[in-house]
């Protein structure tokens, strides 16, 4: 949930924390590189990541929920 905070700030919860591609794969993935996490993403195991300039984002309560369906076997 956002709650709105001074000057229109959002306070960044699990709900809409964006976690880049690269720390995604090191810290909730298990270190897995990045063409296994393309493979990943197009056999459906992880979803369909947010793209912003060029660069990829994960949703994190995304990849919390993969790691608990992986039974917390990958990332932290």
């Amino acid at each position: 949930r956002e709650k709105n905070l001074q000057h229109g700030a959002l306070e960044m919860t699990t709900e809409n924390r964006l976690i880049a591609a690269p720390k995604a794969r090191r810290d909730y993935l298990g270190e897995i590189s990045a063409m296994t996490e393309f493979r990943w993403r197009e056999s459906g195991l992880l979803p369909q990541p947010i793209r912003i300039n060029g660069r990829c984002y994960y949703r994190e309560q995304d990849l919390l929920a993969f790691q608990e369906r992986a039974g917390g076997s990958h990332g932290q």
